[in-house]
This record gives C-alpha cells, sequence and structure tokens, in this order.
C-alpha cells in the first residue's frame, strides 16, 4: 500500500529532528544533521544559512529535482517551514498532495472545473495550517536558493496571519466562544502569543485540575507585582484587546475547570441574554460578558481574573483555586455517568420488564443513530410494546416497523421543520402520561441540548416508562458533538440528571439497566453494521470537549507511522505559471428569500444596534446619496436581501482601508459609492447578473461617443463618465437585453464590508420591497452589514483578500473593541451623525413572558419565605424537567438568579433546567405567542427612530397658522373696542 502524504512528511520531520540517518536517501544529509531542527528561531537561522550557501554555489530547483535524494531534500526542507508555523502558534496542520487538494477544492466549492489548482511544482504539497489557513511552502525555495532573505519576513506574515484567523469571534454563541478560547490550551500549554501575558502562562499546565488554577493563582500574582496595578489602571487595562481576550481564555478555564471538579452542570450566556431576564440591574462591563449559569444561580469566573489583578470587589473571591472551593460548597452536582463497558453483563437482579424495556431503549436509539450515521435528522420516536398473544406476561419481539417517528406528516417527513417539533414532543409526554392502549411498556427519544460540566452540547433524551409493579419512570441522556473544526462526531457515555429521590433506583440498578441499554444497542439486526461501526468510530468513554474520537485517534496513528522509502510525487516546474485562483463560490447555497432582516434588526443588541448604524460625514450631507441615508430606517424596517453585482466603483473601494480609516471611522472620510446590479424580485441566479454587469461595461467601452449608442446605453455612460452622477433605480438597458433588473448608485459604509473593501464584485444589499415598481424615490439600496452575512461566503470574501493581499484584513476585531468600549463615539456630535437612530432597548419595557412571570413569581416566594419555595421546588422538579423538554432548544435564559457568588446554597432553583428541548414552546402557549409577536412587531416600529421631515414641516405650517390667526383675533378685538 503506497503510504500516505501525512505518512511521508512525517518520517521526513522525524528524521530531521532525531538526526537519525533515514533508510533512503537525503541530499546534503550530513550538511543537514549540523542544524537543530527544533523549532527555535535559531534553527531558522541556521536554514537560511544552509541556502545561502547552496546560493553561493549556483544550486537550483533543476538541479536538485534531477534525482530522488534532491527531491527528498526540498520535500523535507519545505514541510519544516510550514510544521514551523503550526508548532510555534499550537495550531494543528494536515498535509495535501495535489490530487487531494484539488479534490478538497472541489467539494468546498462545488465547482471542480473551476477549482482545480494548476499542475505545477508549487502546488504539489499544500499545508492547512489551523482550519482556514492554507501554506504552499515550495513557492519560498526560488528566492531562499537565490540567496535572498525572505524566511523572516515570511514567518512574521504568517504567523501574524495564523493569530488574525485564530481570533475568537464574540459574536458567536457564548458555548462557542468558550471552545473557541478553550481550544488555544486544549494541548495543555498555551502558545498563541497574541494572548496578553503569555509568558507569565507558559508555566501553567491546562489540564483542568485543582493545581492548574493554583498556577493561574502564581501566574496572576506576578502579573500584578510586575506592573503594579491598581483600581485607577482598570479602564486603560481594558482598552488592549489582547489583555481582553486575556481576561476571556482564563475566565472560561476557571470556569469550566471548576464545574468539572464539581462534576456539575453549567452552560454559558451572554450579557444580552442576562439583561433580559435581570434588566439595568445587571451593568455590563467584561466581566459580565459571559456568565456561567448553574441549575440555581450564575458565576461570573472572569471577576476572579480582573479581581486579583485591580481589587475591584471585597466580597468577591480573588483567587481561582477560592472560586473552585465555593462551588464546591455550594453548587456540587449529582450528574451520574454510565460509560459503556465492553463485555460486561449485568449484575444486579431486575425485574422483567425493566430488562426489556431497556433493551427496546437500545433498539430504538440504535435507529435514531442509524439516522445520524446517514446524515438524516433525529425526529422524535416513540416504541410501544405490548404482551405476547399467547403468554401475556411476555412481550412481543421489537418490530422496527412499529416505531412511530412522531411528525406532523407521517408520510412526508421532509416537510418537518423546527417550529413543528413543539407539538411532537408534547405529544410524546402526552402519550407517556395517558398511555391510551394501555402499552406495559413506552419508550420514547427526541434530539436536544443538555448541560454537561464541560459545558452545553447536544443530546438524544430517552424516556422509559414501565407501568406494570414494580413501575418505573427513567430519563436518560446520550450526549453527543457534532463533528466540527477541531473533531469529528463524538458520543459520549449515557447521563443521568436525575438523582435517587427521584428515581427511587440505586446506582447499581441504574448501571446493570444502562448495561442491558449498551447490549441492545449495539446487537440492534437491522442497524446492526452501521451502529457499530459508528461506535467504533465515534465513542469517548469520558465527558471531555477535547478527546479526540476514536476514528482521528486512528488517524492519527496512522500518520504517524514512518515508511521505509521516499516517493512523494512532485511535479514539474512551469515557466511563467499564474498565480492559483480561488475557486469559484456557490452563490447557490445562500438563499435570502428566507432571510428575515427585520426580525435580525429587531433582536440587535446594543452593540449590534451601534454596528448597524452609519456616520453621516459632512462630505455625504452635501452628495446625493444623502437620501440613501434618510432611507436606511425604512430600508431595515421593511427591506429584503437580494444578491447585487457591482457594475464599477470608486479606486478607493479595492484598497484595503488606512489605518486611520480602520481606527477612526466617524470622521469625514472620502464618500465611496458603486453602481450595482440587481434584480427586484431576488430571483435571478448570480451568474446571470455578472454576465449583465460584463455586456453593460462591454457596450459601454465598444463606443467612443455617446452618440454613437443607443440611448439607454448612451445615458449610461454619460453617468459613467461623470464622478458626481448618481443613478437610482435606473432600468437596465433594453437595447443589451429585456430584463427587469434595476441599477443603483450606493454608498458604501466600509466597516458593512468584511474587511472595509470589495474583495468581491457580489455583494448582499438590501433593497426596498417595492422596487420593482421602477420608482425612483425607491430605488435607494444598502450593503448587508457584513455581521449578517452568511458564514461561509464571509470567510469566502476574507480569503479573496488574502489571496490578493497576503493579509485578509478583516475588520471585526477592530468593530467589537470599538464597539466594547464606544470608541470615537461616547461624544454627542457624533452622536448625533450615527443614523438610523436607534431607541434604548429595554427589558423592563417588554411585557414578561408566561415563563419571566412565573420566575418573577417564585422570586417572590423565595425572598418571603427560601425554605419553602425550595421544598416545593425539590417535590415537583421531575415534573418541572418534562415540561421544560418541550421548550425551544436555543431558548433565551428566564430565570431566578442570586448574583452573589456567597449566597447560601438553600437558594431557590430556578425554571432553567439542565436540558432543554430542540423544540419551540408548546402549543399551549399559542396565544402568548401571537401576544408576544404582536408586541415585538410594536418594538420594531418604534425601535428605529429617525426624523420625519416631511412630518416637521406640516407641524411648523400648523404652528404659524395658528400664530397667525390669533393674531388676527387680537387685532379684532382691539378694533371692535
Amino acid at each position: 500500500m503506497k503510504p500516505t502524504t501525512a505518512q511521508q512528511i512525517n518520517t521526513l520531520l522525524y528524521y530531521l529532528q532525531t538526526k537519525q540517518t533515514p533508510p533512503f536517501e537525503i541530499l546534503f544529509w550530513e550538511n543537514l544533521q549540523k542544524i537543530d531542527f527544533d523549532y527555535s528561531a535559531n534553527s531558522l537561522q541556521q536554514l537560511s544559512r544552509f541556502f545561502a550557501a547552496m546560493a553561493k554555489r549556483h544550486i537550483q530547483l533543476p538541479q536538485l529535482l534531477a534525482n530522488q535524494s534532491g527531491q527528498a531534500l526540498v520535500v523535507a526542507l519545505a514541510a519544516y517551514i510550514a510544521d514551523y508555523l503550526a508548532k510555534t502558534t499550537g495550531q494543528p496542520i494536515a498535509w495535501y498532495d495535489y490530487d487531494r487538494m484539488s479534490a478538497q477544492l472541489a467539494r468546498q466549492n462545488k465547482y471542480p472545473t473551476q477549482s482545480q489548482l494548476p499542475a505545477d511544482f508549487y502546488a504539489s504539497l499544500t499545508a492547512r495550517i489551523g482550519h482556514k489557513v492554507y501554506c504552499q511552502p515550495l513557492k519560498l525555495l526560488p528566492d531562499l536558493l537565490q540567496g535572498k532573505d525572505v524566511l523572516p519576513q515570511f514567518i512574521a506574515q504568517m504567523t501574524q496571519t495564523l493569530y488574525q484567523q485564530s481570533q475568537v469571534n464574540l459574536l458567536q454563541s457564548p458555548e462557542a466562544v468558550c471552545q473557541g478560547y478553550l481550544a488555544k490550551v486544549k494541548t495543555g500549554k498555551l502558545q498563541d502569543a497574541a494572548i496578553a501575558f503569555s509568558t507569565y502562562l507558559a508555566a501553567v499546565n491546562f489540564d483542568n485540575s485543582r493545581d492548574s488554577l493554583v498556577q493561574i493563582d502564581e501566574a496572576l500574582s506576578a502579573i500584578q507585582q510586575a506592573f503594579g496595578f491598581t483600581q485607577a489602571d482598570y479602564l486603560d487595562f481594558l482598552q488592549d484587546a489582547s489583555r481582553q481576550a486575556f481576561c476571556y481564555l482564563l475566565g472560561f478555564y476557571i470556569g469550566v475547570t471548576s464545574s468539572r471538579l464539581v462534576n456539575a452542570p453549567v452552560r454559558w450566556v451572554s450579557f444580552a441574554q442576562m439583561y433580559d431576564s435581570l434588566g439595568e440591574e445587571f451593568t455590563e462591563c467584561l466581566e459580565h460578558s459571559f456568565v456561567l449559569l448553574f441549575e440555581d444561580c450564575y458565576r461570573t469566573p472572569m471577576l476572579v481574573v480582573t479581581n486579583r489583578l485591580f481589587g475591584l470587589a471585597s466580597n468577591f473571591p480573588t483567587t481561582a483555586a477560592e472560586f473552585a472551593d465555593i462551588l464546591q460548597r455550594q453548587n456540587a452536582g449529582h450528574l451520574a455517568v454510565y460509560p459503556y463497558q465492553d463485555a460486561v453483563s449485568a449484575t444486579a437482579d431486575l425485574p422483567a420488564h425493566w430488562t426489556s424495556a431497556m433493551q427496546v431503549a437500545g433498539a430504538l436509539v440504535a435507529s435514531v443513530l442509524s439516522r445520524l450515521s446517514q446524515g438524516q435528522p433525529i425526529l422524535p420516536s416513540v416504541y410501544q410494546a405490548h404482551s405476547s398473544d399467547n403468554k401475556a406476561d411476555e412481550l412481543t419481539a421489537f418490530n422496527p416497523s412499529n416505531i412511530k417517528l412522531l411528525s406532523p406528516s407521517d408520510t412526508d417527513l421532509a416537510t418537518v421543520t423546527a417550529t413543528d417539533t413543539d407539538t411532537v414532543i408534547d405529544s410524546l409526554y402526552q402519550t407517556l402520561h395517558q398511555n391510551p392502549q394501555l402499552a406495559p411498556i413506552i419508550v420514547g427519544c427526541f434530539d436536544s441540548y443538555t448541560n454537561l460540566p464541560m459545558g452545553r452540547t447536544e443530546g438524544i433524551v430517552i424516556e422509559i416508562w414501565v407501568y406494570e409493579n414494580p413501575r418505573l419512570q427513567l430519563q436518560l441522556v446520550l450526549p453527543y458533538q457534532s463533528a466540527n473544526d477541531w473533531h469529528s462526531l463524538k458520543i459520549y457515555p449515557l447521563v443521568s440528571h436525575q438523582n435517587g429521590a427521584q428515581t427511587a433506583l440505586t446506582s447499581e440498578q441504574i448501571t446493570a439497566l444502562t448495561t442491558h441499554f449498551y447490549q441492545a444497542l449495539l446487537s440492534a439486526p437491522s442497524q446492526n453494521t452501521a451502529v457499530k461501526t459508528l461506535w467504533q468510530d465515534a465513542y469517548v468513554n469520558q465527558l471531555d470537549s477535547w478527546v479526540l474520537p476514536p476514528k482521528d485517534q486512528r488517524i492519527q496513528q496512522q500518520n504517524a507511522q514512518l515508511v521505509t522509502h521516499f516517493d512523494f510525487a512532485l511535479l514539474p516546474i512551469l515557466d511563467n505559471q499564474p498565480n492559483v485562483n480561488m475557486a469559484a463560490f456557490d452563490y447557490s447555497s445562500i438563499d435570502w428569500r428566507g432571510f428575515d432582516l427585520a426580525k435580525h434588526i429587531l433582536q440587535a443588541s446594543h452593540h449590534e444596534q451601534g454596528y448597524l448604524q452609519v456616520y453621516v460625514s459632512d462630505n455625504l450631507i452635501k452628495d446625493e446619496l444623502y437620501r440613501q441615508v434618510e432611507a436606511t430606517e425604512d430600508l431595515y424596517r421593511y427591506g429584503k436581501v437580494v444578491w447585487g453585482v457591482v457594475i464599477k466603483s470608486d479606486a478607493e473601494l479595492t484598497k484595503p482601508m488606512s489605518e486611520k480609516e480602520r481606527d477612526k471611522p466617524f470622521t469625514n472620510h472620502r464618500v465611496s459609492c458603486a453602481d450595482i446590479l440587481f434584480d427586484p424580485s431576488g430571483q435571478a441566479r448570480v451568474e446571470d447578473l455578472q454576465a449583465k454587469a460584463s455586456q453593460l461595461m462591454d457596450a459601454i467601452g465598444t463606443v467612443n461617443q455617446p452618440s454613437n449608442a443607443t440611448p439607454d446605453v448612451a445615458f449610461y455612460q454619460l453617468h459613467c463618465q461623470d464622478d458626481t452622477s448618481r443613478a437610482f433605480n435606473l432600468a437596465y438597458p433594453a437595447s443589451i437585453a429585456a430584463t427587469n433588473y434595476r441599477i443603483t448608485t450606493s454608498w458604501i459604509w466600509r466597516r458593512h464590508l468584511p474587511n472595509g473593501m470589495l474583495s468581491n464584485s457580489v455583494v448582499p444589499i438590501i433593497i426596498h420591497t417595492h422596487a420593482y415598481q421602477n420608482k425612483a424615490e425607491q430605488g435607494e439600496i444598502m450593503v448587508l452589514p457584513s455581521q449578517l452575512w452568511d458564514k461561509a461566503y464571509y470567510h469566502y470574501w476574507l480569503s479573496l483578500a488574502y489571496e490578493q493581499f497576503g493579509q485578509d484584513y478583516d475588520l471585526l476585531p477592530y468593530i467589537h473593541w470599538q464597539q466594547k468600549y464606544a470608541q470615537d463615539s461616547t461624544d454627542a456630535a457624533t452622536q448625533k451623525r450615527l443614523w438610523p437612530k436607534f431607541k434604548p432597548n429595554r427589558a423592563n419595557n417588554r411585557a414578561p413572558s408566561r415563563e419571566q412571570s412565573s420566575a418573577i413569581g417564585l422570586m417572590s416566594d423565595k425572598l418571603e419565605n427560601p425554605m419553602s419555595a425550595t421544598a416545593k421546588q425539590q417535590a415537583t422538579i421531575q415534573q418541572a424537567a418534562i415540561q421544560q423538554t418541550t421548550g425551544q432548544k436555543l431558548a433565551d435564559v428566564q430565570l431566578t438568579l442570586q448574583p452573589s457568588i456567597e449566597s447560601t446554597p438553600q437558594a431557590a432553583q430556578t425554571s432553567q433546567t439542565s436540558l432543554t428541548s430542540k423544540a419551540m414552546p408548546p402549543s399551549s402557549l399559542s396565544n402568548e405567542l401571537t401576544q408576544q409577536l404582536m408586541n415585538d412587531k410594536l418594538r420594531l416600529q418604534t425601535q428605529l427612530s429617525t426624523k420625519d421631515t416631511a412630518k416637521d414641516k406640516k407641524l411648523l405650517v400648523i404652528a404659524v397658522g395658528g400664530v397667525l390667526v390669533l393674531i388676527i383675533m387680537v387685532i379684532l378685538v382691539k378694533l371692535m373696542r
């Protein structure tokens, strides 16, 4: 079997590092043994001198590639350069030969013919460093062999790019932000130099132990002593984005490690979610950006870091170890984990019906996992076991065809949507409670989220009910993590959030029951092969976000195997080879017709509202494009999103923003605009828009004078010749093609582009809903703010910039920093220039939902008699858990919170449970939801507020008229006297 690319590369790197003689020949091996390939800066200097020595001897690539040993040398040195970048930045690395890289591009972009790499030498080896950066180190060799000292600059630029790409997007979900930061220490060491004070954290072993928390405390003490921080330094400290990242990283790590040590299920929530529940009493600050939510309280681990450095709160822990100790006293959890054990039989004596019920549950979940392995959605399912006709005390054999997939249409599962899930889950629990067919056993399952000590993850909820004595009501969860950038699909052991008082079962009995479950799961005949394969590839025996599933472990072990010969295929060197072009993007994968713009505007947080605004400069006020600013409110409120294609634009828009414009956006910069072609109906294919834009520019370029062109083309040609000319809702020239397309000149607020420039001609825009009526007053358009773009297209846009400039110039880190501390927009004069005007979004202005009302009422009970409220909740916790499972999977935080970390453990529990269903609220809330939608609509109409010029004029006329009438009446009264 031919060795893989990774095996050959890793073999070369192994012999470079160990200096052992390889079983195959490498050119200049004796010279290479004098270089310390230890991933230090000195190793690069030695490598540069080695290339300089070859340059003096006029050794060029063709000579090196003439024999196998020279090819091994070239590949080994190029691979070391790429591996150096991965090792020093703490990023994973994957190797691709030409064929694999071409296939990778084809899979990603769905355009095999357009995504092919040029078949030349430099594309022979590609390294993917991290999850987004691709590097072709062979391209460095010609310059190095000419004696050019380009290696330090290349390493510096690539290192900066890798750090930028590894920056965590704080606008993601709180759990995703947590995962992004913890990924930086998943190897046990922090290697991201972009994190402030990284040298102080170098000695910390991030292994989720209590000792690691003590080491963090020692590092924080060393930082405090070295810099002498006081409370007066706090605000200046937070002005640095790298120091913010330092606080986030340690806060997330302290929170997750502490919850793991006390076995407490937790989830992370954002400031906006907490604010919606607590209102203005929950102030906005870095420490409240991400909050750790327990079953009955919340914690702010970021405050441990800043409190240690600045002494902000005397009643709050100043060490991570103390924080963990408080959690041990107040929040110790009772989460039970039941791992799978191969070749282990149940030892406890169980009732026959209980054993049968677990076997049914295993077979039912096997069918669910079979769908998961095929990439199909997990639908709520139920199975009712009945007694045998021959023997009343025996059950009929499990029949997969009797599994009922709960959906509004049992014959058309493809039509099931997320909004239907609440109904079917509610139906499942009604069946469990009512048992209309008097079945002795009912087992149901559905997809959900579950809270674990490592945070929130997906899970399959399993309900096992036995109705004959002895009765059984058992709820288990099979957690899993979908495949992501860091690992393949992972399946975790069964967990139970119920305590012994709720189930009336001993730990030994539940262990025996889960043993029967696992045996049935892996022996179900209909899905046996698929489920066994999935289990062997995905099952991990511990609750750990960073443990690799068996499939990934096998790949790592395979790649680490050394080979005995080198036969890596290198393509020939081609002269005048053009640069590698990015593959075309599949625009059809994004359908803006389903994009609810008004909903995104309505749900925007305070920071997001600031990002949605545009700054009106003096230059713009004098420009006809000012009407676009006036239309911004209506576009946000009533507009729709369609694809647009830039026909022509100002030259400045195709270049990176200056540092002044990037860092000081609210100043009088030049007005940059572009002519954009779009289909008002939103149905046109992007490829057709591009073709029509190209045809129009070709038509303009083929005539020297407007008089020689058709009138509609001549009109647009004159427009193009005048830099001050503006077009609004201009019909596409009918002499070129009969279409309903429109052309509008749009002012581009550069902060609304991912990197502040037009990296691509295709851009999503907001247009008036009735733009197709061809009215000039409805011709204003604007670019859709890029933070609302599809994630895949956002990154594609940045990758185009990186291909052209070597950097992607992503504005998100700068925008987030400016939003966080309201840089350049705090003064009144600047605020007057921001458009549109958003009214403050206050939580206490909204009518509380049903869940919020109940939480508020519960808090009143707690304040009056905390012990009584606690007892009531403990008596009904199982019923609450059942009802909560019909809630929304991404529901807002609805809870009663204990803000002080030193509060007593008797604080009453909240309506937030460890398990929340993927479903929407149950059908019983339909009236409340209808009212809430009406309230939301009213909020949307009042949230955006701009000055109504027409209305002001009418009021002025009325006022003037009233004054005149009054004067006339006074004169008449005097004359009559």
